[in-house]
């Protein structure tokens, strides 16, 4: 294994059972899939971790090497591609076998890039992440379609260069006044333990925030 520097490990990110993917948080994040022995066999990264999930087209894959939990770390999306690259080099976990920092093409920033040439890279990289989301959401009714279609036509789920697609619901609830109150509670609570200090901070994430129309 390489270094693993200011990540928390397997066993220190917060956890669903692979039977309970709903329970995952609509937040953009990257995920690792694991067993109990916190052995890890694939790892991944979306926009919305909770959707990536109840969706991915590998879940026999990572029932059938008996993994059995999903660990994850929320994450602004700016960061999704390094740390996932990074928990990937240091678990190397098979279920990526051939993924490698040349097939992503991402630029090495190990010192042969000046200051501003890394900075360059970096907004690139966000305007690239950003089109790519925005593309997918937009063909995402589409493949619904035309999966459910075949699928109503045939019998059976469409597959496609040895995956399958077929439509998964997700239900949206709304919830009662009385649930409602209770998360604004919750989360004034939360506040005021941290604005009193009986909150404690498990973590501290330093990321590039960035404003503004980029000119390339």
């Amino acid at each position: 294994m390489t270094q693993l520097s200011n990540l928390p490990l397997v066993q220190e990110l917060g956890t669903v059972r692979l039977n309970n993917l709903e329970t995952l948080p609509e937040d953009s994040g990257v995920y690792l899939v694991a067993d109990d022995t916190n052995k890890v066999y694939y790892i991944g990264q979306s926009s919305n971790l909770n959707m990536a999930l109840l969706t991915h087209n590998r879940l026999f894959d990572f029932q059938a090497v008996n993994a059995s939990k999903i660990s994850y770390l929320v994450c602004d999306e700016t960061e999704l591609i390094e740390i996932e690259l990074d928990y990937i080099n240091y678990y190397n976990p098979p279920l990526n076998a051939g993924i490698s920092l040349e097939q992503i093409k991402i630029s090495s920033v190990s010192g042969d890039l000046t200051p501003e040439q890394q900075i360059e890279r970096y907004l690139e990289i966000c305007t690239i992440i950003k089109e790519l989301e925005q593309e997918k959401e937009s063909l995402k009714q589409n493949i619904v379609t035309f999966a459910s279609d075949y699928k109503r036509e045939r019998g059976q789920n469409l597959t496609y260069k040895g995956v399958t697609i077929f439509a998964t619901e997700r239900k949206i609830w709304q919830y009662s006044e009385q649930v409602k109150e209770l998360e604004e509670k919750l989360k004034q609570l939360k506040k005021q333990e941290e604005k009193n200090g009986l909150a404690q901070v498990a973590k501290i994430s330093v990321y590039p925030t960035v404003k503004g129309n980029l000119i390339f």
